[in-house]
């Protein structure tokens, strides 16, 4: 009898492979990833947001960003912006004001006229969250042409010069003023 030769198959996964992790933030890492399946590389991937940063979104009532402040007396409104909660940056204006300080447009307003300052519910509008930097600034100068554009917008921030784009794109029709 012959005795059958055992045949051997190569294993499919060599011993010595390295394992990467390549975060995942969109379709094309998975094009990027598959020009390493030749070599000696296991790859993984993992996410860019955390369980974590997951919840601290959902539950994250006071963001950075655009408000408004609105006068109580005349009921114009001071556009700003924050990279802090917007309700620590309304805290700092009635700061301002109690202690006779005109450090921002909002607060040289209310000190100047004499007009009355409100809560926090009943003045301040969140219009856009974003974080700090050019976006913001740009968001920032959108938003103070379309209530200057509504002539609601208060004279110690009034816009010097209005940006052409905008008029042009009609912005001021655009975004919500909900006064």
């Amino acid at each position: 009898m012959i005795a059958k030769k055992r045949q051997q198959y190569p294993s499919t996964v060599p011993h010595n492979k390295k394992w990467v992790t390549f975060t995942y933030f969109s379709p094309m890492v998975r094009c990027i990833t598959n020009l390493f399946k030749q070599s000696n590389l296991n790859i993984a991937y993992r996410a860019t947001n955390t369980i974590q940063q997951l919840s601290e979104r959902q539950t994250n009532t006071n963001p950075s960003g655009i408000y408004k402040l609105k006068c109580k007396t005349c009921n114009n409104v001071y556009v700003g912006q924050s990279g802090k909660s917007i309700n620590i940056r309304h805290k700092e204006h009635i700061r301002y004001i109690r202690t006779n300080n005109p450090l921002s447009a909002c607060a040289l307003h209310i000190l100047q006229n004499r007009h009355e300052y409100g809560t926090m519910a009943g003045t301040l509008q969140l219009l856009k969250t974003c974080r700090k930097g050019t976006c913001m600034n740009c968001w920032e100068a959108l938003y103070m042409q379309v209530f200057h554009q509504h002539i609601i917008l208060i004279t110690e921030q009034q816009v010097s010069d209005t940006n052409p784009l905008n008029e042009l794109t009609g912005t001021a029709r655009i975004l919500p003023c909900n006064q």
